[in-house]
């Protein structure tokens, strides 16, 4: 079939009835705001973006669309496509062969966003993109295309090689970003104050409780509208130490010995955890792509109120626990028994930076 087949004149208008092509165009597009819009999240308010819930998602979606409805007006109106379209050889123009007005442009993009789109709204833009696939599919010109000329230039096989590698391209990129989320905004050697910076930084990325280190690496709560919230149950409070070999840590510790306790003991695991990643996450072991934070993560979430000893990135990590009395309801919690005589839990946390 040639291309001038797949054309209808329609009112005089060349069309292009491909809907597939057209389809996949659009979603390139709406998959590169997408992307922008998660690069300014990623790197401006430091949100999580492999932990995204379904309703961050859904918003993302709606700020593409606006994107789209800003930035494609501009694209027409500079280049008579855009970069989807573009890959696939689509082009729009006005009857005369100008390209589009902005505001044309905006005109145009805000039918597609509505009749073709459904709005964005769940389930009605799946009958919206139905009822707009069928229309194409019977070379039926579409609503927001009666005054322009739409065509397409070829269909040479290399464009879809090119739409494959820049989708891709924009693919990792995202997956750059999210990998680059893991690394702390302190590297190298660190100082307490970066230590604690680095904790906090982790904190915040995994949400984690209200508590965070001062610059002195004391273990703080966060207040809200003055009171002040304790996270992690009726447990004492680790109190980190430091060894420093000319102002730069080489050793983290904390120790918790706790007896007679009559209520339940929370775990430290969100503290060691915190503590491994600051330390560990500086070190030139930690890359892009590393899997440390994980490693990290299952060594700890895998020994609650269990002793262990490893390496990891240069650092040795050690937990040395003993208790008794306690009922473990393997949900990181310790409930004294009823027929305890008496309770006694003991903790020793520490990470050493291996010497060479």
């Amino acid at each position: 079939m040639t291309i001038k087949e797949t054309e209808k004149v329609s009112d005089e208008l060349l069309q292009v009835f491909r809907p597939w092509r057209r389809f996949f165009a659009r979603m390139f597009d709406i998959f590169m705001y997408n992307a922008l819009w998660s690069g300014f999240l990623a790197f401006t308010f430091n949100i999580n973006l492999a932990a995204r819930s379904r309703m961050g998602n859904l918003f993302d979606s709606f700020i593409a669309i606006a994107m789209m409805l800003v930035l494609e007006p501009l694209w027409l109106h500079l280049f008579g496509t855009t970069l989807g379209k573009g890959i696939l050889g689509l082009r729009i123009q006005t009857p005369s062969g100008r390209h589009l007005s902005y505001s044309e442009g905006l005109e145009r993009t805000w039918g597609v966003i509505g009749a073709g789109m459904g709005y964005n709204i769940p389930i009605y833009k799946l009958v919206r993109l139905w009822k707009s696939y069928n229309l194409c599919n019977q070379n039926e010109t579409q609503p927001w295309d009666e005054s322009i000329s739409y065509t397409l230039q070829d269909t040479k096989w290399y464009r879809r090689v090119h739409y494959i590698g820049a989708y891709a391209l924009i693919f990792a990129a995202l997956l750059t970003i999210i990998s680059a989320q893991q690394l702390p905004p302190n590297r190298g050697d660190l100082t307490v104050a970066e230590f604690a910076e680095n904790y906090n930084y982790y904190a915040r990325f995994f949400d984690l409780g209200n508590e965070y280190l001062d610059e002195n690496g004391k273990l703080t709560e966060k207040q809200t509208s003055g009171t002040v919230i304790y996270i992690g149950g009726p447990t004492e409070k680790p109190e980190y130490h430091f060894t420093a070999e000319n102002g730069y840590i080489t050793d983290v510790s904390f120790a918790i010995e706790i007896k007679d306790n009559e209520s339940w003991i929370g775990s430290y695991d969100t503290q060691m955890f915190l503590a491994s990643l600051a330390f560990a996450g500086a070190q030139e072991n930690m890359g892009l792509f590393s899997k440390i934070p994980n490693r990290l993560a299952d060594r700890i979430d895998n020994n609650t109120f269990k002793s262990y000893h490893f390496v990891e990135a240069g650092i040795t990590f050690s937990c040395d626990i003993e208790h008794s009395g306690y009922i473990d309801t393997q949900s990181q919690l310790l409930i004294p028994a009823e027929d305890a005589a008496e309770t006694y839990f003991n903790l020793k946390f520490s990470m050493s930076k291996n010497s060479g």
